[in-house]
């Protein structure tokens, strides 16, 4: 059972299928938690690096992530529709200059 043979579950005590439904939830769980970390980790990055990067060339008052959080809040506190915020969102992109890192939809 612990090395992989094929065991036949009609003939697993009640101790060791209490065993083997353990292992397989702690195993889930560690999947989980390794894709949460991976998943934590990889937003940190993105949020890092979107912190200072300018929203566009010469820009000092907004960067990529500063503009969003701005915007989203609006979004929050007007109660605007995702459809809204996206059209907001490519409607911004194209009246900023053409080498602007906003993006043109919220995901």
């Amino acid at each position: 059972m612990w090395h992989g043979e094929l065991v036949e579950t009609q003939t697993m005590t009640k101790e060791h299928q209490f065993v083997e439904l353990t292992m397989k939830d702690r195993l889930e769980n560690m999947i989980h938690d390794v894709r949460v970390q991976t998943f934590a980790k990889a937003v940190y990055e993105n949020m890092t690096t979107d912190g200072e990067t300018p929203l566009y060339p010469g820009s000092t008052n907004f960067t990529r992530l500063s503009a969003m959080l701005r915007l989203i809040n609006l979004n929050a506190l007007n109660g605007w529709t995702d459809k809204s915020f996206t059209e907001l969102l490519q409607l911004l992109k194209e009246m900023l200059p053409q080498s602007n890192t906003l993006p043109d939809r919220m995901y």
